[in-house]
């Protein structure tokens, strides 16, 4: 029974209840050290989860939630760490008010309660009894304050607000965690914390239970006997340890594979398309790649969607240029310059990846619902593009028909989707299947002069005045019941895959409609499968 002696057998004034919690909450971090890498290997999520058939559709939706995990798992880490550290605060605490008040002079049992508790025989000779002594002198409560600092930095530098607008700080800041693993590894390095050996032997037939003995009226008990606990930290965390390190060499490996920039488009809007070639690199459409420029940032490495699909000869991502790394590549790869530059003037690129994700499964639905909002409509450029290779090609495939909704504040923040789409919408006119393809586009934030200047000078034409689409764009935004309901009613007896990319508030009403028209599924009305994007 370890630590029962602890516990149970000496006074009761002098005994550590805090004890247990401090154990009971080590255990928990050691097991969540376990977990808490696992689902940041995105090469062995990806591999899992391209696994197709072998995999079913909600293990796969449970591994599109990896970083959700991921950030239950250090939250539990967290609670437990503050349980720790708050119980051998109060511990030692407790030895050193004892001390001070004189109880333990001359006390057997409270001598053998302290070297059950404590090996003070560790300690140095000149350093008082003290709580802030024995944690700061031992190697307990020195790896235990530096892996605390550890963590403290590492969760609030994860706060959304800082990783959105200092990224940097969030990236550097998180590799700590090396720090944290190496400090838990030798956190019981000197033993301090024993085990009895012989709780449960028996003396005159009486079992050598710490309930028994602590009535103080048996003689037949021996005294109790200790030795040192082992180190259990770096066991908990040797398998995914191992499996990280696994994830990194593969990493570093894709890092090192030469990418050739076949081509650099500038569109409006501040956007930059990037055309690229790398040997042996396939992808399925929705995938997204891991970027690293060690001319601009040695040591970031960015995710960006693949805009490309896998039938076209190339990959291809576009970016946004909103911040310094962004500004930075993009000067790198000559915007505003009207010189022709050489393959061997453009920077560097490494590419990691390319990792699944949920618009993956578009594929394996009879209808798709594709919603983006803002630059979340990325993802399904690749996908309505590979959707018209195969349907052009007479590839078979189980989609039927797609509905696609795209939620932006202006069109001209994303011209260049706004021309990809047209050009897929006009190809799929021409080859007589309109009607696959159902666009609707939202201005979410209502009309402007020029939009109602230009729906009066083009009144009448075919095409849609503000996108240049034979669909035409709606003012506000969508009412999700209406087109819930119509989509519906519309494919009785189906599972309808929606497939969503944007802000987690329209996410999660969009989760709602899909349980909502979901329970009324009664073989005349669709079922709805949501899936998020997450990266």
């Amino acid at each position: 029974m370890v630590y029962g002696w602890v516990v149970n057998e000496l006074p009761r004034w002098i005994v550590f209840e805090a004890l247990m919690f401090a154990r009971g909450s080590a255990i928990i971090i050691n097991f969540n050290i376990i977990l808490i890498l696992l689902p940041v290997c995105r090469n062995l999520i990806s591999l899992v989860r391209g696994t197709g058939r072998c995999v079913p559709r909600t293990m796969k939706r449970i591994l599109d939630k990896n970083l959700t995990f991921h950030k239950a798992v250090a939250w539990m880490i967290i609670a437990a760490s503050a349980m720790h550290i708050m119980g051998h605060y109060y511990n030692y605490e407790r030895i050193a008010a004892s001390v001070r008040l004189n109880r333990l002079n001359n006390v057997e049992g409270v001598r053998l309660l302290l070297q059950g508790t404590v090996r003070l025989e560790l300690l140095p000779a000149n350093v008082p009894l003290n709580p802030i002594a024995v944690c700061l002198v031992t190697a307990a409560g020195f790896t235990g304050h530096v892996i605390t600092l550890a963590l403290f930095l590492m969760v609030t530098s994860s706060l959304e607000f800082i990783r959105r607008s200092y990224f940097e700080i969030f990236w550097y800041t998180h590799h700590l965690f090396v720090i944290f693993l190496l400090g838990l590894a030798f956190h019981q390095y000197q033993q301090l914390l024993p085990f009895q050996l012989n709780a449960e032997n028996v003396t005159d037939e009486l079992p050598h239970f710490p309930s028994n003995c602590s009535l103080k009226s048996l003689d037949s008990c021996d005294p109790p006997m200790f030795n040192a606990a082992p180190p259990q930290s770096w066991t908990f965390m040797f398998a995914g340890l191992l499996i990280y390190i696994i994830e990194r060499v593969v990493r570093f490996v894709r890092s090192l594979q030469r990418v050739v920039i076949i081509k650099v488009v500038q569109h409006p809007s501040k956007t930059i398309e990037i055309q690229m070639k790398k040997r042996g690199f396939t992808t399925e459409a929705g995938q997204y790649v891991f970027i690293n420029v060690p001319s601009v940032a040695l040591f970031e490495w960015h995710p960006f969607t693949l805009t490309s699909s896998p039938e076209e000869d190339y990959f291809s991502v576009h970016i946004r240029i909103v911040g310094d790394w962004t500004q930075e590549l993009s000067r790198q790869l000559g915007d505003g310059r009207n010189a022709f530059q050489q393959s061997w003037e453009l920077p560097i690129v490494a590419i990691d990846g390319p990792f699944g994700t949920a618009s993956e499964d578009v594929f394996e639905h009879d209808v798709g619902m594709l919603v983006g909002a803002g630059i979340g409509v990325t993802p399904f450029a690749s996908i309505l593009k590979s959707v018209f290779y195969k349907l052009t090609s007479e590839k078979k495939i189980s989609l039927k028909k797609v509905y696609f909704y795209w939620i932006c504040p202006e069109p001209q923040s994303f011209e260049w989707f706004a021309d990809m789409l047209s050009s897929v919408e006009g190809q799929l006119t021409a080859k007589g299947m309109s009607d696959f393809l159902d666009i609707h586009i939202y201005l979410s934030r209502g009309w402007k002069d020029k939009d109602a200047f230009a729906v009066y000078l083009r009144e009448g034409e075919e095409k849609d005045a503000v996108t240049g689409l034979q669909a035409r764009t709606h003012y506000g935004r969508p009412d999700w019941s209406n087109i819930f309901d119509e989509i519906s009613l519309s494919h009785p007896n189906t599972d309808v895959g929606v497939f969503f990319c944007g802000p987690p508030a329209l996410s999660h009403n969009l989760h709602e409609k899909c349980n909502q028209y979901t329970g009324r599924s009664d073989g005349n009305r669709a079922s709805f499968l949501y899936n998020k994007e997450n990266f």
